[in-house]
């Protein structure tokens, strides 16, 4: 998050919730889409996000809703968000230490994070997946301390590459650390095990004997090894607006794709999803939170 937040479109408020379930009712005509993940920024800060989940899970074939969260509002609608339909979630946990929790979310208190998990455990949002980003600066005190609570906890935790995102490019280049890194320091503390993955999953995964328990721990690593030629998922933002691809600077509008109906509408879709292509760096000049990181 940069130190002075983001600024805000003007114009561009995100369309009601029926709006978005319908948009993913017409993608579901053309591409065959089962599992749907809410994300952000935080989703949870959106009023009334229990009604999208409870539409979501009325589209025929859609088999999972899930989402990724900071956790923090948790304690308070995670017993709502399953009712409503919500399968599982990931909680970002980038650090166990308050002071570098709150320096890299800008704010954010670490014991709502741990209390969100300890509610979404109980309202059954499970299994619980952690995602936690690397830092170059930070990594060798975190990781024993992320590891500690998962195995603490059954939770499947992933290490995820930074990524060059919005205003704080320089920042992440500087704070970049690769998978492999990370993963040869830790041969060295204990043994590990690479586990068989689907290929269009963006982690991959080894099974760790960390201090006597067996974690299954998840390896996201999109700038030493990009997964894009597997890459199976679309990703819509709050506007209505899906791009193939985290990076992809051309994105398409489904509300003036709508409106020109019939074959024509079809043709232009398909020929959008023929052109994804992998992108010359990892990285984008718009940050995270505006295109559903």
């Amino acid at each position: 998050m940069p130190a002075k937040g983001l600024a805000q479109d003007a114009g561009c408020d995100p369309l009601p919730f029926e709006q978005l379930t319908e948009n993913i009712g017409w993608l579901m005509e053309y591409v065959p889409i089962e599992r749907v993940k809410l994300t952000g920024g935080e989703p949870l800060l959106r009023s009334g996000v229990e009604a999208l989940i409870s539409s979501l899970v009325r589209i025929a074939g859609v088999r999972e809703i899930s989402m990724t969260t900071n956790g923090s509002l948790l304690p308070r609608r995670a017993e709502a968000l399953r009712a409503a339909g919500l399968a599982r979630v990931n909680i970002s946990l980038d650090s166990l230490d308050p002071q570098r929790f709150a320096e890299l979310s800008r704010g954010a208190r670490l014991e709502r994070t741990l209390a969100g998990i300890d509610a979404a455990t109980a309202a059954g949002l499970g299994p619980i997946k952690l995602n936690a980003v690397l830092h170059r600066t930070t990594w060798k005190l975190d990781i024993p301390a992320l590891l500690d609570f998962a195995a603490g906890h059954g939770f499947e935790i992933r290490f995820i590459e930074l990524m060059r995102m919005g205003t704080e490019r320089a920042w992440c280049d500087s704070e970049y650390v690769s998978v492999e890194e990370v993963q040869e320091w830790l041969a060295a503390q204990t043994t590990a095990v690479s586990m068989a993955t689907p290929a269009a999953l963006p982690a991959r995964y080894t099974a760790i004997n960390w201090r006597g328990v067996c974690l299954k721990v998840g390896w996201i690593a999109p700038r030493s090894h990009p997964f894009c030629a597997s890459c199976e998922r679309l990703r819509m933002d709050s506007r209505g607006r899906i791009r193939r691809c985290l990076m992809d600077s051309e994105i398409l509008d489904l509300a003036t794709l709508r409106r020109i109906r019939g074959h024509a509408a079809a043709e232009a879709f398909r020929a959008y999803i023929g052109g994804k292509h992998i992108p010359l760096e990892m990285g984008s000049e718009s940050a995270m939170s505006q295109i559903g990181g």
